[in-house]
């Protein structure tokens, strides 16, 4: 009897085992979504960019920069109806991206997130253009300054003659590990209304 009794317990421990073992820790660090709100405001620009040009530019950039898809972006002195104003437009934003948290605040982690370079440039994301090296150099002053994200180089020399190397600025940024966000983040913002 009492061995009968020893064979079910073992049996049942040892199924047991595969369950009690540690589901495997997901890549990279803990991190909470962290609000950003700030206007960025254009000086002379030397081309003027619609109201959704801008929307859309400023939507790609958080995007690549790791910021979630329910950002709020306000375009404002945009567009050709508003004359020589146009040239010096000004954006507002409200958005949050990650940033990494220690091990006393772990329990409050939103996310997981790994380091990773990011290229800003010509084609990358898709809606930056040859000719937005400008608005490129006035983002990295006014955008990427305010933010922890670190610039990590930059060729922004815009008035220089075309070299074979286009420009651009790479910035090391937190990028949310695919499938780890314990917040719902998949609500898209709405694309900018026509003016």
């Amino acid at each position: 009897m009492l061995t009968g009794v020893l064979l079910i317990l073992t049996t049942l421990t040892g199924a047991a085992a595969p369950a009690a073992q540690a589901a495997p820790t997901p890549p990279g660090q803990l991190a909470v979504w962290t609000p950003h709100d700030l206007i960025v405001g254009f000086e002379h620009l030397p081309k003027l960019y619609s109201c959704d040009d801008l929307w859309y530019k400023f939507r790609d950039v958080l995007r690549a920069l790791g910021a979630r898809p329910d950002m709020r972006i306000l375009t404002y002195q945009c567009g050709k109806q508003v004359g020589e104003l146009a040239y010096s437009p000004q954006v507002q934003l409200h958005f949050y991206i990650p940033q990494v948290v220690g091990k006393s605040e772990a329990r409050w982690a939103d996310l997981h997130v790994i380091t990773k370079t990011v290229r800003l440039g010509p084609g990358h994301p898709a809606s930056i253009t040859p000719s937005d090296c400008e608005l490129l150099l006035q983002m990295k002053d006014y955008l990427l300054a305010a933010l922890p994200d670190r610039v990590l180089n930059f060729n922004l020399a815009c008035g220089a003659p075309t070299t074979r190397w286009p420009f651009g600025v790479s910035v090391q940024t937190l990028t949310p590990v695919p499938g780890q966000a314990r917040v719902a983040a998949a609500t898209t913002a709405p694309a900018p209304k026509p003016y």
